[in-house]
């Protein structure tokens, strides 16, 4: 799938967040990763989001890895609104095993659903995180993350990874 870049500003800072998922989506051959073809660069958007638009804004200018796995994980928005019956099936069962979780920057994502959702979303970005960069890469990425925003959500993700895995095996929730 070809993505289509577009710049809100036309800007400097958003031309070159371009060229650098251009370079990424090349580097890493992402197009298994890609289930939507169009993406906004907006360096004054707030933060990143897959909805309506995946929009990307310039955060991480001149960090590839960080930009890789936001990047990654917008798209993976788009793969769980193709998959939403499973997805809904897991965070049933991810209910029981997490039956509270905390809501709210910099710990979880807007309200409980969202929170049950960013851990599948979270897992797979991992996963493809752990596939494509080497492992010092990978775990500078990881130590970001850990600390910067979804932060109960990425430790819980790393911390019972292989319980996780299992609940997306069960409902067929696999990137190719």
């Amino acid at each position: 799938m070809e993505i289509q870049i577009l710049y809100k500003n036309n800007t400097e800072k958003e031309v070159s967040i371009g060229i650098d998922i251009k370079f990424l989506i090349e580097k890493y051959d992402l197009k298994a990763f890609a289930f939507t073809n169009v993406l906004l660069i907006d360096e004054k958007a707030d933060f990143p989001h897959s909805h309506p638009v995946l929009t990307i804004n310039s955060r991480h200018l001149g960090k590839r890895n960080l930009l890789l796995s936001t990047y990654i994980h917008e798209q993976i928005h788009w793969f769980a609104t193709q998959h939403f019956q499973s997805i809904k099936k897991a965070i049933q069962e991810l209910k029981t095993i997490y039956p509270t979780i905390p809501v709210g920057y910099p710990y979880g994502a807007r309200d409980e659903f969202s929170n049950y959702l960013h851990i599948i979303i979270n897992w797979l970005e991992l996963d493809v995180m752990a596939k494509v960069l080497e492992k010092s890469k990978y775990e500078e990425v990881l130590s970001f993350l850990q600390t910067d925003h979804y932060t109960w959500i990425y430790n819980v993700v790393i911390s019972d990874n292989e319980r996780i895995k299992e609940i997306l095996d069960k409902y067929e929730i696999k990137l190719k």
